[in-house]
């Protein structure tokens, strides 16, 4: 099933045949091997390359759950089809409610420590704080701060972009608390000032508008933010970036999109 899921033309076809989603997700969460439970999940992820799908699959019984337990303990290859298939179904805005009822944010979160599925992790949960519950949640989740500067740090550049991308979104829909906690963190103004000249274009568009954010707290005085000597360079070397949002829903992540077993 895998196999031929990778043919586009056949995704609508085991969609449409009646109980097919439904036993692909049963033996992803009772399947008997190992490499079974492997294979459903990967052939989720195919699928849920279709917008359409998406919901679908999402909405399945099980889905969700089946896939962020197999993320928080699966083999290598076991996370990495979890994480690619997870970051698909968070691109469609309506699975947001569905995937933090279902455990994902707290196992995306968990993911960016793994450095095979990190940033997949962070770009899911960059789509995810896009939506003001996505945000609540991911603010309870005492480890997601924490991951998110660490992998701005050490991360690969996409793994960078995508983190500076997700502290932007949990600013913008997270309130001003979570604005706060995220502009206190120790490290981030020389993190975002670093990530500003050294990051993927992307990423510095990114850094430039979380700079923005401390110098409007600074400024209106709502968070006791230090901004240190870096400002006005920050400042100075994002007045060429644009200030607005992508129109793209996925534009402000990036991850490598591949299914990671061969075709037999």
């Amino acid at each position: 099933m895998l196999n031929l899921s990778i043919y586009d033309k056949n995704k609508s076809r085991i969609m449409d045949e009646q109980r097919c989603l439904g036993s692909i997700v049963e033996v992803l969460r009772f399947g008997l091997t190992t490499e079974a439970r492997e294979n459903a999940a990967a052939t989720l992820f195919s699928l849920s390359a279709v917008h359409d799908y998406k919901k679908k699959i999402a909405d399945e019984d099980g889905a969700v759950e089946a896939l962020s337990r197999l993320l928080r303990d699966g083999t290598p290859r076991g996370k990495k089809d979890a994480v690619t298939a997870l970051f698909n179904l968070s691109t469609h805005s309506e699975n947001c409610g569905r995937m933090i009822e279902a455990g994902a944010v707290a196992a995306l979160v968990a993911a960016m420590g793994n450095d095979g599925v990190a940033e997949e992790a962070a770009g899911a949960l960059a789509l995810i704080l896009r939506q003001p519950a996505g945000a609540a949640a991911v603010v309870k989740e005492d480890a997601a701060l924490a991951g998110l500067i660490g992998m701005m740090r050490c991360g690969t550049p996409r793994g960078k972009e995508n983190a500076v991308a997700a502290l932007l979104e949990l600013c913008r829909c997270g309130g001003m608390a979570a604005t706060e906690k995220v502009l206190k963190a120790p490290a981030l103004a020389g993190l975002v000032h670093s990530l500003l000249f050294t990051g993927t274009k992307r990423a510095r568009r990114k850094a430039a508008s979380l700079a923005r954010v401390f110098q409007r707290c600074e400024n209106g005085n709502a968070a006791e933010v230090r901004l240190s000597g870096y400002s006005r360079a920050v400042y100075a070397g994002g007045a060429n970036v644009a200030p607005t949002r992508d129109s793209s829903f996925v534009g402000d992540v990036s991850v490598r999109m591949a299914i990671s077993v061969p075709v037999l």
